[in-house]
């Protein structure tokens, strides 16, 4: 059985068991979407479908949204409201799940659902070698040089992230070993708990968790002595400019972004900024067909070092 049924399945209700255990993994599963009252969507590498409960019937009542968010949250809603009030949680094993719902603000500014109607499962594969295609045009001398994966979601840049890690760690592939540290705010990258790996980052890779980036970046540029520093989702100014600061210290600096393209990169201020700076000598465009293939590599001038061929 593959790992995210062994993960997911005990969480999620007997409908949407059945139909999940008797898929097979020749066409991947990327997201479940749950909707109160709908079909199930399943969206896979090749295509998109939508299930219905026998009968024709949606999937889930709306009822049972309630009764799942609990079951996501371990049976604590209240443990989970810092994560939900940025419209998702990431449960055991890495898997982040997106909430669709009633939204208000306290008073505190915490956003907090009243009334859940949808979830965005997101499937977490380990691919152990995904990142070997990357390794001549991302490193030199055996040295990982200052990379920034970009792509729309759902294109495999976390999976590619974890295996460069790995790979730079362990001193694998003909690179040399690194000292890696990474920022996983999210559990993301490491898919465990309490300071747990469920996947495998390495064994010269050192990882803290669950608080904010920039806070991890700077604390584990600050303790750890790290050669690399690694980190997922670039979004806000603070992550930036934690980025910045690491780049600045000599420190190699991996790293992944939501983009489509350069021009995209430079819209957004503070990935601009990264990018004048030249604080990464390596962008690389992530495909979606296959998910996790490597559409072209550019260095910070935007001249094109490789162009997959069509």
């Amino acid at each position: 059985m593959e790992r995210w049924k062994t993960d997911l399945l005990p969480l999620l209700p007997e409908p949407v068991r059945a139909v999940l255990t008797e898929l097979t993994d020749d066409d991947p599963l990327l997201e479940i979407r749950l909707r109160a009252g709908r079909p199930m969507e399943l969206v896979s590498e090749r295509r998109d479908r939508l299930v219905y409960a026998p009968g024709g019937r949606p999937m889930l009542p709306e009822a049972s949204f309630e009764t799942l968010l609990t079951a996501l949250c371990e049976r604590s809603v209240y443990a989970w409201e810092r994560e939900l009030s940025n419209g998702f949680l990431t449960v055991r094993g890495g898997y982040r799940v997106g909430v669709a719902g009633r939204a208000i603000r306290s008073e505190e500014g915490t956003l907090r659902y009243t009334a859940v109607n949808g979830f965005c499962i997101r499937i977490v594969r380990e691919r152990i070698g995904a990142a070997r295609e990357l390794l001549p045009f991302v490193t030199e001398h055996g040295v990982l040089c200052p990379t920034l994966l970009i792509s729309p979601p759902n294109c495999g840049k976390t999976t590619l992230l974890r295996d460069l890690i790995r790979i730079v760690s362990d001193g694998a592939e003909g690179v040399r070993p690194h000292r890696v540290c990474a920022a996983d705010e999210r559990f993301e990258l490491c898919g465990g708990a309490n300071g747990a790996t469920a996947f495998d980052l390495g064994m010269r890779t050192d990882v803290v968790s669950g608080i904010s980036k920039p806070a991890a970046l700077l604390r584990m540029l600050a303790a750890l002595s790290p050669q690399v520093l690694a980190t997922d989702e670039l979004h806000t100014e603070a992550d930036a400019a934690a980025i910045d600061r690491a780049s600045g210290c000599g420190v190699i600096v991996l790293a992944t972004a939501h983009a489509g393209s350069l021009s995209d990169l430079r819209r957004r201020k503070s990935l601009r900024r990264l990018l004048e700076a030249g604080t990464f000598s390596r962008i690389v465009r992530i495909g979606a067909r296959p998910v996790g293939s490597v559409a072209w590599v550019s260095d910070a001038d935007g001249a094109v070092l490789y162009r997959r061929e069509e």
